[in-house]
This record gives structure tokens, C-alpha cells and sequence, in this order.
């Protein structure tokens, strides 16, 4: 007997127990930089959650001798099965203590749910979906935890691969060391032999015009990843999501948008590695959390820096315009983390199959860091 109970999250109780399984789970990761705690009542508050009103999601937390030891999230995506057809539920926020007991009866009850949604397969892990925090660490374990991606020790992919889970797509992270690359100078001699190069307009985002600049950013999003493997598109709910939680902390001069003939062509965004202004606050925010995590952002600056997007709307992919757009929004973002001191940039996340982007990235140069695995089981 494993001794161990899942139990669905019900109430304050739980989901105080699921947060609390997360830092057991991460006990042994040095690296491990724990989130904001507020942001799980935000995510499953069925209420005023896009991600809860749009899909159906359910939250477990595993028990032995009445301890948290472990959790899973398992979600029925509606819009990746509308536009997949595949049968795939997901699974999601999973963590645990070094015990294949555990990690089995997570997948498990997870599996149970969306069998019981007639699903047939189970993806994951997502956090709840593509568009956020996908795949689990399986390579870089000594590098840091960086905004917005997964960290998690070795023993969370033994015991999924042990019970069976089989990858479905390997994600990279690469990271430029901003004192070593020369890359915006090569783009400016570039430019110069590409005289409609100078035709290309770009603009940074704003605090005054933020509420109506990003939507252009995740409708130019919503394009230009749209064939991209298992993507989902943004939904204008959780667009207004992802605005509210990346305004206090983002640099909107730092999302950089690309125009020819006044159409938005291209994107890149350089966000500031949040991670770092959080170490030592344990997921706290008040009182004073909000307070240092501000101080460290937008005060001192962060080390590193995070590009979570480099697109370019598809029915430029393929050009030069289009290319000649993204490497002026890429030269112009080194440029912004040079003047801010700024010592790395992680590049994150890219599909392993993106053989064009994972070579632009590479010749900054940049070193490929950090592996996250998306895994699959039949139900």
C-alpha cells in the first residue's frame, strides 16, 4: 500500500495544500524560484478565471498521513480540441516528493478526469495550457529558473517516463551573453545593402497606450504561431489576463513591434527576469513583497532577460521583409539590454523542429541551456 490519497481541490484549505505540495516537491532544487502564491487563486478562481470559464479544469492534491506530497492539474481544452480533433486532454502544475507512488497516483486520477470527458490521450505538462508555461525540465537542472518557464528536479521526468509517459516534442531555451555578441551591428550592415530595410518602422509598447497596444501584440501572436505545433490561440479573455499580470512587472518599451506600410508585420518581447526579484520572498507579496519585487524590476534591473516571443505574422514568413523585420526587433532588443546592463538573455521557448529560428538564435551566438519536454500517455 502506497498510503497515498487524491483529493480535488474544493476549497481555501486545498488550494493552500496544493501550493504547499509544490515547495515539498521542490525541497531538493536549489534553483527552484518559488511563484507568486495568489497567482493559483487568480488561475482557478471559477469565476473570474479564463482559463477556468473557458475550459474545464480540475485541481488534485495527493495526501499520505495527511501531508501534502504532491499535485496535478488536469484540463480539457476545448479550444485545442476544436481545432485538433485528437481526443488529447492535458495535465498541468505537477509536482511531487521523490516517490513513484506518488507521481502514479497523480497521473492517475488525472488520466480518471478526462477519460471521464471521453479523452483518449493525455499531454502535458502545461500550465494550464500551451500559451503559458510548457513542458518539464529535462536538461540544464544547474541553470537558472528563469520567468515564466518550468524548473524541476531530475526525479520529476524518471518517475513520468518509468510510468510510461513518452515525449511528444522536446522545447529549447538558448542564452546570449550580451557582452559577446555583435549581432545588432551585423544587423545595421545588413540594413545598410537592404535599402527597404529603412521603409520598416518599429515601435515599443507604452504605459499610456498599453490597454490598447497589447491586444495588437497577442492578435499579431495569434497569427504567427497559429501553425505552430499543438498552438492554441489567445482568447480576448485571457488576453486581458496576460495584460493585467505583465503590466506591473514588464518594460513595455521592451515588447517591440515591426510595421511596413503600416501594417504589423513582426514581434519581439524582452521581458525582465521576475524570478530574480522574487527569490527570497517565498511566494509573498504583501506586505512588503510587492514593494522589493518593484524595487529589484524597475529599480536596480535584473541580470537576465527573458525573449518569450520572436514572430512573424504569416503571410510574411518567407520574405525578406518579413526576416529583415525580425532582425531589426532582435538587434534593437540586445541594444535595450545592453543599455540596461543587463548581462544574458534567455531566448524561450523554441520547438525543437523550428529549425529557423533555433539557427537565427544560435548565430547570435547564443548556447542552448535548458530542455522542457511535453510527454504523452494513452488513456
Amino acid at each position: 500500500m502506497s498510503g497515498v490519497e487524491v483529493r480535488e481541490v474544493r476549497s481555501a484549505a486545498d488550494l493552500k495544500a496544493f501550493i504547499e505540495a509544490a515547495r515539498r516537491g521542490q525541497a531538493s532544487n536549489p534553483r527552484w524560484v518559488e511563484p507568486v502564491s495568489d497567482e493559483m487563486g487568480w488561475i482557478f478562481d471559477p469565476k473570474t478565471s479564463p482559463l477556468m470559464l473557458e475550459n474545464d479544469i480540475k485541481a488534485f492534491v495527493a495526501f499520505r498521513d495527511g501531508a501534502p506530497v504532491g499535485r496535478i492539474a488536469a484540463i480539457v481544452n476545448h479550444a485545442h480540441l476544436e481545432k485538433y480533433h485528437d481526443g488529447c486532454g492535458q495535465f498541468g502544475l505537477i509536482d511531487a516528493i521523490d516517490d513513484r507512488a506518488v507521481f502514479a497516483a497523480l497521473i492517475a486520477r488525472a488520466g480518471a478526469f478526462l477519460r471521464g470527458h471521453g479523452l483518449s490521450r493525455m499531454r502535458g505538462p502545461f500550465s494550464l495550457s500551451i500559451n503559458h508555461e510548457t513542458g518539464l525540465l529535462v536538461y540544464g537542472f544547474d541553470e537558472p529558473h528563469v520567468v515564466r518557464t518550468n524548473h524541476a528536479p531530475a526525479f520529476y521526468s524518471a518517475h513520468l517516463e518509468a510510468l510510461g509517459l513518452r515525449k511528444a516534442m522536446d522545447l529549447f531555451a538558448y542564452v546570449c551573453t550580451i557582452a559577446e555578441t555583435d549581432f545588432p551591428e551585423r544587423v545595421a550592415r545588413l540594413a545598410a545593402r537592404f535599402p527597404p530595410a529603412g521603409e520598416i518602422k518599429t515601435y515599443g509598447l507604452s504605459l499610456l497606450r498599453w490597454s490598447t497596444q497589447f491586444p495588437r501584440v497577442l492578435e499579431l501572436y495569434n497569427d504567427a504561431w497559429q501553425n505552430n505545433w499543438s498552438s492554441i490561440p489567445v482568447s480576448p479573455r485571457e488576453a486581458k489576463m496576460i495584460a493585467n499580470l505583465m503590466l506591473p512587472v514588464s518594460k513595455p518599451s521592451w515588447i517591440r513591434m515591426a510595421q511596413w506600410q503600416g501594417e504589423d508585420i513582426a514581434v519581439v518581447s524582452q521581458i525582465p527576469d521576475v524570478n530574480e526579484a522574487l527569490q527570497g520572498l517565498d511566494g509573498k507579496l504583501l506586505p512588503f513583497g510587492w514593494a522589493r519585487m518593484l524595487g529589484r524590476i524597475h529599480g536596480r534591473g535584473t541580470r537576465m532577460t527573458r525573449l518569450p516571443m520572436i514572430g512573424v505574422a504569416s503571410r510574411w514568413r518567407g520574405t525578406r521583409i518579413g526576416s529583415m523585420a525580425v532582425l531589426l526587433l532582435l538587434a534593437q532588443a540586445i541594444e535595450q539590454a545592453r543599455r540596461a546592463k543587463v548581462e544574458e538573455m534567455e531566448i524561450s521557448w523554441m520547438l525543437e523542429t523550428n529549425h529557423a529560428i533555433l539557427n537565427l538564435v544560435a548565430s547570435l551566438p547564443a548556447r542552448h541551456t535548458r530542455t522542457f519536454r511535453v510527454y504523452e500517455t494513452d488513456l
